[in-house]
């Protein structure tokens, strides 16, 4: 779930309202944080009801402060085991939840014309089995799967709350698939 590169935000100078740009950034991952926090148990829900997966939602602790962070960095917001005939293979897949701000339930109605996946450093450092980007209302999201990640490009994207410019993989909505909560 973190927004942005850890060394990044403790290597950023001084820039909003008297705030280190450090302290603005985490100040808005933290918001972002707790936003996602719900869509985290949602999927949860659904790769346990509807895919028969086991899961496991590691504890989501913040940080106390920027400086702190680094310790702090997830290695996925749900890790799911595969389950067959009531066996446990502790195999770890982890899954990483992205909530968007605006509503969604198909490629028809969605407002561009690409998926924004994850944040490049981010996602490379979890390397998630999958990715969930959840409507803002959770009933819809879209999966794409990391089986497909050598098809992603790319882009450079700028965050309007912090006024970064990231590096974003995005891929096509023919690499994963819709689905209703």
């Amino acid at each position: 779930m973190v927004s942005t590169s850890l060394p990044e935000i403790h290597s950023a100078g001084p820039q909003k309202g008297g705030m280190r740009q450090s302290e603005w950034e985490y100040k808005v991952f933290r918001k972002r944080f707790m936003e996602t926090r719900e869509a985290v148990f949602k999927v949860a829900q659904y790769l346990n009801f509807e895919k028969n997966l086991t899961v496991m939602i590691p504890s989501m602790e913040l940080a106390p402060s920027v400086h702190q962070s680094i310790e702090y960095a997830d290695r996925g917001d749900i890790i799911a085991y595969k389950t067959t005939e009531g066996v446990i293979d502790f195999t770890p897949h982890p899954i990483e939840v992205k909530r968007r701000r605006f509503d969604f339930t198909s490629e028809k109605d969605y407002p561009y014309p690409d998926m924004m996946v994850a944040q490049k450093v981010n996602c490379d450092r979890a390397n998630p089995a999958a990715v969930f980007i959840v409507n803002h209302s959770m009933t819809h999201a879209f999966v794409v799967k990391r089986n497909t990640k050598n098809l992603w490009y790319v882009r450079d994207t700028k965050d309007k709350e912090r006024g970064s410019i990231d590096k974003t993989y995005v891929c096509e909505f023919s690499l994963g698939e819709f689905i209703k909560f």
